[in-house]
């Protein structure tokens, strides 16, 4: 199965045959995605976009098109159209025939993990993302699924959830399993820290940094760059998750006022475990963005968190879903 993702033109149904689907594969199946766009030729958007107008069959894709008509326009002039082998299309509208095929077999949270590392790698702003849903809603209505090509389009207020704590305690993977009941389409845009400072430096995600690279100026550009997207998407209606270790108390307070100054819901979770158990499951990281050592967990231990008033304090040294079932009952209680 790790090599046929790895040649990076595996489809979603051979992965599937093959038993299964976790993150590192669905990473490298996402990165073959995003290895074709890259490489294809530019089309042209225009002819692209009168091909997909007549696909808004339900009422519902019909006023979606009219809100993401300019967006889609501004789209094909950024020459986001690529010939490809079925022919010119929107880069995010392929992508969306693989999500759909996700979506319709019931892996919500396999789509929403390939979205979101596709967006990771190609940055598409938040309009890219908010344009999701309609190209989501006229692959399924193109399949016969008009259960899901309405529900796609389903109205979602956009919330704002941080999932903090100390490095080694699962907060990109509480991220993934959560992502995608929220929002609209392929869910909830995660945000993760890591990949924005590795985005910062001009590198892959999964490329380390030195520690020297660690510095109190790095942290702040990362966290400015994250809260700025995070407004960005949050203005144009989706619902987002910041992923970071949010150990200063003004980087938390920053997020609870960007969640108030766009009147939109704020959850917060901070996740705990021993020492012992994060030091383990950092030496245990292989392919990962984040660059955290043993050294850096011990060195976090010693700091103090400060007030953790108003977030949902959660133990994480227990089944994995018995956390993710105790978080979704914080993010129910919250909507």
């Amino acid at each position: 199965m790790a090599a046929v993702a790895a040649k990076g033109n595996a489809s979603a149904e051979m992965l599937l045959e093959q038993g299964g689907l976790d993150a590192s594969l669905l990473h490298r199946f996402t990165d073959g995605i995003a290895s074709g766009h890259a490489s294809a030729p530019s089309a042209d958007g225009a002819a692209f976009l009168s091909r997909i107008e007549p696909l808004t069959a339900i009422e519902t894709q019909r006023r979606e098109w009219s809100r993401q008509l300019a967006n889609l326009e501004r789209r094909s002039r950024a020459q986001r159209v690529r010939r490809l082998p079925d022919g010119a299309q929107d880069t995010l509208f392929d992508l969306a025939a693989h999500l759909t095929g996700l979506l319709r077999r019931r892996l919500p949270i396999e789509a929403n993990i390939v979205a979101n590392r596709y967006v990771d790698i190609v940055p598409q702003g938040a309009s890219g993302w908010a344009a999701l849903p309609l190209f989501l809603s006229l692959h399924a209505a193109e399949a016969g699924d008009t259960a899901l090509a309405e529900a796609v389009l389903a109205p979602s207020p956009p919330r704002l959830v941080v999932i903090g704590g100390l490095s080694g305690t699962g907060k990109s993977t509480l991220a993934r399993l959560v992502g995608a009941r929220l929002g609209r389409g392929a869910g909830a845009r995660v945000l993760r820290s890591d990949v924005f400072r590795k985005r910062l430096a001009g590198l892959a995600p999964e490329t380390r940094l030195p520690p020297a690279h660690y510095t109190r100026h790095s942290d702040e550009e990362t966290y400015e760059a994250l809260f700025e997207s995070a407004y960005d998407h949050l203005a144009c209606g989706g619902s987002v998750i910041l992923d970071g270790v949010f150990l200063s108390r003004s980087e938390r307070d920053v997020a609870e006022a960007l969640a108030y100054r766009l009147d939109v819901p704020f959850t917060g979770i901070w996740l705990e475990a021993p020492e012992r158990d994060r030091i383990a499951r950092v030496a245990a990281r292989s392919g990962d963005a984040s660059d955290a050592t043993p050294e850096v967990v011990r060195e976090q231990s010693r700091l103090s968190i400060g007030e953790l008033s108003g977030w949902h304090r959660m133990r994480v040294n227990r089944p994995l879903d018995v956390i993710v079932a105790a978080a979704r009952a914080v993010l129910e209680r919250r909507r």
